[in-house]
């Protein structure tokens, strides 16, 4: 393992993603290769899944100078993979990206910027009312922004986008804190960052586009159980902010691959 100083660590949670993971590492790596980011590890954190996900990932090693495939355990939520990316990572900075790259790897130079500038946290946002096909989707959506901007995160209009950046330390004083590890995760990483006066910048992305179907994106949880967790959760997180949830940190980083 090369002891250079990483730069940027970019952080792919991958689960049941065997359709397009080689894609998308292969247009991570060619764009990479295009770009002047410093040192870039890579880092593919896989819960068990029964597609091959983690060994057709491992297969693209040889693309980047540092890369890892990280076995996660059984599945316990997109959050709980984040998190042991961000403590596994090395980089000065630190962001996660979702495997189907439906933030165009374009951002990237925006990031480049963010870094330069000494910033603590960019998270990219979308139009809400624009990004999904069906009525549904849209309704879900801007109505669990609403409920996260009323009771924890005023003033940003996306949570959920998956394509967020952090300074290392900012990350792991963050990460360290946060107890939700499935979907929410953002919303209380947020939250978090607020907490601890972090400031947060914004990435417009007016081009991000979901290449998967409707349903495809949630990975095995219906539609009900996100919904219902997009307006339970945040009212979980304002009720650890008034008990002092955050103040320290609850999580020790142990894990061994």
């Amino acid at each position: 393992m090369s002891s250079s100083v990483i730069d940027l660590s970019i952080i792919i949670p991958a689960y049941m993603e065997a359709d397009r993971i080689s894609d998308a590492l292969t247009e991570l790596a060619t764009f990479l290769d295009s770009r002047q980011y410093g040192n870039v590890e890579v880092l593919v954190i896989t819960a068990d899944s029964q597609d091959g996900t983690a060994k057709i990932a491992a297969a693209q090693a040889g693309r980047f100078e540092h890369f890892r495939v990280i076995k996660a355990g059984p599945r316990m939520g997109k959050g709980r993979d984040v998190r042991l990316g961000i403590f596994e990572a090395r980089g000065k900075y630190r962001m996660f990206m979702d495997a189907d790259l439906a933030t165009p790897l374009i951002h990237l130079d925006e990031v480049k910027k963010f870094m330069d500038n000494g910033g603590d946290i960019a998270i990219a946002v979308r139009n809400l009312f624009t990004i999904h096909k069906t009525i549904l989707r849209k309704t879900m959506s801007k109505a669990a922004n609403i409920a996260a901007q009323v009771l924890v995160v005023p003033g940003i209009k996306d949570t959920q986008c998956g394509f967020k950046v952090f300074k290392g330390v900012v990350a792991e004083e963050i990460f360290s804190r946060m107890t939700m590890l499935q979907w929410s995760f953002d919303i209380e990483v947020l939250a978090i960052a607020r907490q601890l006066h972090y400031n947060v910048e914004f990435i417009e992305t007016p081009d991000w586009a979901d290449p998967k179907a409707q349903a495809a994106g949630l990975s095995g949880d219906s539609i009900l159980k996100v919904a219902l967790g997009g307006f339970m959760d945040p009212l979980i997180i304002r009720l650890g902010i008034v008990f002092g949830r955050y103040r320290s940190p609850n999580y020790t980083h142990k894990f061994r691959y």
